[in-house]
């Protein structure tokens, strides 16, 4: 049995790659290496195929009978959706229907879909799983996906789907796009972290090494069809954020303020009772503070990495 990994050389990618090795699983990587990549990744015991899924043949040629596929591979981040919406919407949606297609076609035995919390939009509780309100493009990406797959498991039932709905994912290895390893480096760097608006803008952030137990884990024990969550019972602003990594490395007068996005999610949901936990056992081992230090310091190690993408 092989596992194949969509976005195997990202920043969940590569965690996620790492656990499945250390369980003695053999791995296949479907990643085009973008420039945020953990090209290291490529040393190690796994088969990597240099393409991109947005192509609708790549993935017929890759998945095989039996396999488990989980499917990571996504453009992530809000900023980029806004300015290159089209490019999200071919990373986000076309991509996860040709995942679906290729495991129809190739009689996978598994998928397993990373999605977000934020097809939910902009709000602490959700009282209906399947009202979807997505507010930027990135969001709205990824609820589309998320309905090819939802039409999949409709027209197909004996494909075994699992989807993960997932709070802000934090650890070594993140790109600099997102706000803890951003706002590392323009420390490390000398340089002020810039806030959109005001800085109260609130997120909840699960380790990463918490969310690939959770892939791996529903990939074993999910029941099939299952939509799954994973969330942190704190919520940080961004401000908050600047503060805790200021007060780390010790900083004074740390902070610039810019003008706030189109349209910036305040807050998103806590999931508080998970079925992930009676499913399959996951449970949240570590608290922001507890990873944020090591975090911190393996963006000094590797600051050369990023400098270059720093503004």
């Amino acid at each position: 049995m092989r596992i194949v990994v969509t976005g195997g050389s990202g920043f969940v990618g590569s965690h996620l790659v790492d656990l499945l090795l250390d369980q003695g699983k053999e791995v296949v990587v479907v990643d085009v290496l973008s420039n945020h990549s953990n090209t290291d990744i490529v040393n190690k015991k796994v088969t990597h195929f240099f393409s991109d899924i947005s192509d609708p043949d790549v993935l017929k040629k890759i998945i095989k009978k039996d396999d488990r596929v989980i499917h990571l591979a996504a453009q992530s981040h809000v900023d980029v959706s806004f300015s290159k919406p089209h490019q999200t919407i071919l990373s986000n949606v076309l991509a996860t229907e040709n995942v679906m297609r290729a495991c129809k076609e190739n009689e996978a035995e598994k998928i397993l879909i990373m999605s977000t919390d934020e097809v939910y939009g902009s709000k602490d509780k959700v009282l209906d799983f399947n009202l979807l309100d997505p507010t930027n493009p990135y969001s709205a990406s990824k609820a589309a996906g998320d309905m090819i797959v939802n039409a999949y498991k409709h027209m197909y039932p004996d494909m075994h789907v699992n989807t993960l709905r997932s709070n802000n994912i934090a650890g070594p290895r993140q790109f600099i796009r997102n706000i803890i390893p951003r706002f590392s480096c323009l420390a490390l760097m000398g340089k002020k972290m810039t806030i959109h608006g005001n800085g109260s803008s609130e997120r909840r952030y699960l380790w990463v090494k918490d969310a690939v137990t959770a892939l791996s884990m529903i990939l074993e024990k999910g029941i099939n069809g299952k939509i799954y969550h994973t969330s942190h019972h704190n919520k940080y602003t961004n401000l908050e954020i600047a503060e805790k990594i200021g007060s780390y490395l010790d900083l004074e007068d740390f902070i610039e303020f810019l003008p706030d996005r189109v349209f910036n999610d305040t807050t998103y949901p806590f999931f508080k009772d998970m079925d992930i936990e009676a499913d399959t056992g996951w449970k949240v081992t570590k608290e922001l503070d507890n990873y944020l230090p090591e975090t911190i310091e393996w963006y000094r190690k590797n600051l050369d990495i990023y400098k270059g993408f720093i503004k």
